[in-house]
């Protein structure tokens, strides 16, 4: 795994913004002691979580994080994660979700693999494309077209496309594979996780994005990404909660980026957390600098 500075991912973020969604219009946050407040002020029927940086951060839970799930979950509200963890499946993801003590189902688990086979479907369903993931077993016994990649450049420059799953088991070397490849000769990149950085362990990870951006800026290309900010990954909560109108929901995320530029521009309301990817910034400067700007600001879940 590697790993980033706050102010490089940061950069990446206000850089790739022409990548990005349209900017949602100005509001000016209220600041709440948590989520559960925030639901008593907006009447939410809905509270849309992101995972790492509002639930946890790689390891045990954050515990105002599951004091707050147990109280909605026992005032009735329904509850989902919009997550950009797309290793394994969602049923994966809500088990190291429950090992915590969250107890998501998985049909309360979004996240871009969701959108593969429609995006796989546009390209011969994957006919040629490599992919670059920790787990490509997985994914090729989802989608047998696909191949999994091993460190030799030719194996880069011989595939058709790229389908960009995750980055965990990369060493310094494996960047410029991608990269470069890309650079000889441009061909589609489908990015499952568009995050830049994520906090992981009192560190920010660097992410499929932020190398899918730098990609991007270097070669021209236009990456395809799946998950958060993107729309698509949000309409499929909407999809999934056809009663409840954007209006009544309420994304809880730690990046201005992903989940307040993503929510907020389906029509969801936002609260902004400082525990995880802004631990330790000023949390309103950050707003400011970028543009965007959630409807309420906490130091916690």
């Amino acid at each position: 795994m590697l790993f980033l500075d706050f102010e490089d991912a940061w950069r990446i973020y206000l850089d790739a913004a022409a990548r990005l969604p349209m900017r949602p219009a100005a509001v000016t946050p209220r600041r709440v002691s948590g989520v559960v407040e925030a639901v008593e002020r907006g009447g939410y029927r809905l509270v849309v979580f992101d995972a790492y940086g509002v639930l946890h951060t790689g390891g045990d839970a954050i515990p105002e994080a599951l004091v707050a799930f147990a109280e909605l979950r026992r005032r009735g509200v329904a509850v989902c994660v919009v997550t950009n963890d797309v290793t394994h499946e969602p049923a994966h993801v809500a088990a190291g979700l429950a090992r915590r003590g969250f107890d998501f189902a998985a049909a309360e688990v979004v996240s871009g693999r969701s959108l593969l086979p429609g995006i796989l479907g546009e390209h011969g369903d994957g006919r040629g494309f490599g992919i670059v993931g920790s787990h490509p077993e997985d994914m090729i016994a989802r989608f047998p077209a696909l191949r999994a990649l091993a460190d030799d450049p030719a194996d880069y420059d011989a595939a058709a496309g790229f389908l960009f799953v995750d980055n965990n088991y990369w060493t310094e070397a494996h960047p410029a594979l991608l990269e470069d490849s890309l650079a000889r000769r441009p061909r589609p990149l489908i990015v499952c996780n568009p995050d830049v950085g994520c906090p992981y362990l009192g560190r920010i990870s660097a992410e499929p994005g932020y190398y899918a951006h730098r990609i991007a800026a270097r070669t021209g290309i236009e990456p395809v990404f799946l998950g958060k900010p993107f729309p698509a990954v949000y309409r499929r909560v909407l999809g999934q909660y056809p009663d409840v109108p954007p209006a009544a929901m309420l994304m809880v995320g730690d990046s201005p980026h992903t989940d307040v530029l993503g929510a907020r521009s389906v029509g969801m309301d936002c609260l902004l957390v400082e525990c995880g990817f802004l631990f330790g910034r000023d949390v309103l400067a950050d707003c400011a600098e970028s543009g965007l700007w959630p409807q309420y600001v906490a130091v916690t879940p």
